[in-house]
């Protein structure tokens, strides 16, 4: 019996059919205005909906194997202390391979739950922290209780109209194929859509590292060899290498170069 439960499982999961026949079943939830059908903004019902899909059809398991990492400027990443309700925006990165950093931006590489996954995020657009601050998600009263409580949820702001899916038929081959041309991630088998490590929304996350740009890289490389980093120092700006321990201290998490080679730990 369990052995049966475990084939059903596998068959249930990972269904892009029936993600968009969720998609279609929701459309009343969809915005107005600015969607139609050529699609547009799904507003925070179809953002909700969305996701809600992404839930029900997805291969969690699967997804909880990717590396999840949240880049910002080392400074900005100090106030994301304590808020490990709030969803961050993240990179993806197979556990086999080198993560892609971004630039000189510094990567907080954190571990929870993916609520959404997609190819690109430029089809996403889910934003940033401040707009889903007070105004738009409610009064300043209401956002400080969410904050305390849930924390900041994200949802996608653009997105197609799939009012149409419900009618795709399983085991249609054209149909099959159609629902797989979304913009997210929801199985292994739908990684090949991702470009510069896509998007994820990870939720009740917790921090696991810090990963570095390539210049901090090579000076904590050199220095653990023994070899004098004073001239790269200088290359760099002031402070720069101290905040990035001081923010491995105030996480209590290593300093990792892009292959999870662990440079400094603040123990």
């Amino acid at each position: 019996m369990n052995l049966l439960r475990e084939y059903i499982r596998e068959i249930l999961k990972e269904d892009p059919i029936g993600f968009v026949h969720d998609l279609a079943a929701a459309t009343d939830e969809f915005g107005v205005g600015d969607f139609d059908w050529f699609g547009g903004n799904p507003g925070k019902g179809g953002g909700r909906a969305i996701k809600r899909a992404f839930n029900a059809n997805a291969d969690h398991q699967w997804l909880s194997t990717l590396d999840t990492i949240h880049w910002g400027d080392p400074y900005a990443l100090a106030d994301l202390a304590g808020k490990s309700k709030d969803e961050l925006s993240t990179t993806m990165t197979l556990p086999n391979e080198g993560i892609v950093g971004f630039g000189n931006e510094t990567g907080l590489w954190v571990k929870g739950r993916i609520t959404l996954a997609g190819g690109d995020m430029d089809q996403l657009y889910t934003g940033h922290y401040g707009d889903y601050g007070p105004g738009k998600e409610g009064t300043e009263e209401e956002v400080t209780h969410r904050d305390k409580s849930s924390g900041r949820n994200k949802r996608p702001t653009i997105s197609k109209d799939y009012s149409r899916y419900g009618q795709l038929k399983r085991g249609n081959e054209f149909a099959e194929r159609t629902a797989r041309n979304i913009p997210y991630v929801l199985d292994q088998s739908m990684w090949g859509s991702v470009s510069g490590g896509g998007e994820a929304l990870v939720d009740n996350w917790k921090p696991l590292g810090l990963i570095p740009d390539w210049e901090i890289i090579q000076i904590l490389k050199k220095q653990n060899k023994g070899r004098d980093v004073e001239d790269e120092l200088e290359e760099i700006p002031p402070g720069k290498l101290g905040q990035l321990m001081k923010l491995a201290q105030e996480f209590g998490v290593p300093i990792f170069d892009r292959e999870r080679n662990e440079l400094w730990s603040p123990e």
